[in-house]
């Protein structure tokens, strides 16, 4: 039995759907009980309803596990807490192994989304679990949200400037890495970068996404404040506006680049490059 926390988030939901691919028994970690037809109806075995910050509802989950896979709340400033009672719970109740799901590079401290992470990492190293650590790179899947606007306005509009680079990568492929490394032995105490196969600007989405469209996609920079009174509008909380403005605001100067060799060793195929992500999303 895998748990699976965070599962009716969108990384937890695409790494539901690649475990039960490979035939794993997973019980979906969540807060929301609303959630859990929908992963049920996904392939969850079970469904455990809790909170990350309740140790006791995190002991209920965890026991009679073999793994847990933790994909912590997006930018939480607990992060270091929660992922040391799972790693405790983990230890506790004799599951073999913990596997934690980070971000790429959190040795960038200047961003706090990656320190907290790296501070949960130091925490793991040192805990005496059997762990595997994913840190994956910023998700192709960024462009779904905007997508509606991409289309109606033609523009591909980021909160960074349009030179800088990244390594986007396609969820489906992480999720289907990060499966095999849950399922499979010869992972323990194996920390791995997950990066796609190209380093791109927004300009150069824009120009993949002019391709596939057959018509004209510009790029612009969307201005941070913009972005952070979008983000409010949707109900995010003032620290995390915060943290989104610091980490938007390192990425427009550094970008976020990376490299795909290590993904594509676990997938055993090469990995999806954007302009067949964007292919598939037009589809859709």
């Amino acid at each position: 039995m895998i748990v699976l926390t965070g599962a009716g988030g969108r990384t937890g939901k695409a790494l539901l759907r690649a475990l039960v691919a490979r035939g794993a028994d997973v019980r979906a970690f969540i807060r929301n009980p609303e959630q859990a037809d929908g992963l049920l109806a996904l392939g969850a075995a079970e469904v455990a309803v809790g909170d990350m910050t309740d140790a006791d509802s995190i002991n209920r989950a965890v026991a009679g596990a073999d793994v847990v896979l933790h994909v912590g709340p997006p930018m939480h400033p607990q992060e270091l807490e929660i992922t040391q009672t799972f790693v405790d719970a983990t230890k506790a109740h004799g599951a073999s192994r913990f596997i934690y799901y980070s971000v790429m590079y959190p040795i960038l401290r200047d961003v706090r989304h990656h320190a907290l992470k790296l501070d949960a990492t130091e925490m793991i190293v040192n805990s005496g679990v059997t762990y595997s650590i994913i840190e994956p790179c910023r998700y192709m899947q960024h462009l779904d949200v905007i997508w509606p606007t991409v289309l109606e306005t033609g523009i591909h509009s980021m909160p960074f400037n349009t030179d800088v680079q990244f390594a986007v990568v396609d969820l489906e492929d992480l999720a289907a890495a990060t499966a095999m490394v849950a399922t499979q032995p010869g992972h323990e105490f194996a920390t791995y970068e997950l990066a796609g196969p190209q380093n791109l600007s927004q300009s150069d989405m824009a120009a993949i996404i002019s391709e596939v469209l057959g018509r004209p996609i510009t790029a612009e920079a969307l201005p941070l404040d913009f972005m952070a009174a979008r983000a409010v509008e949707k109900g995010a909380s003032e620290d995390r506006v915060n943290q989104m403005r610091v980490m938007n605001g390192h990425y427009d100067h550094s970008g976020f680049r990376g490299n795909p060799n290590v993904l594509q060793w676990l997938l055993g195929r090469p990995a999806t490059k954007y302009k067949d992500f964007v292919i598939r999303l037009a589809a859709s």
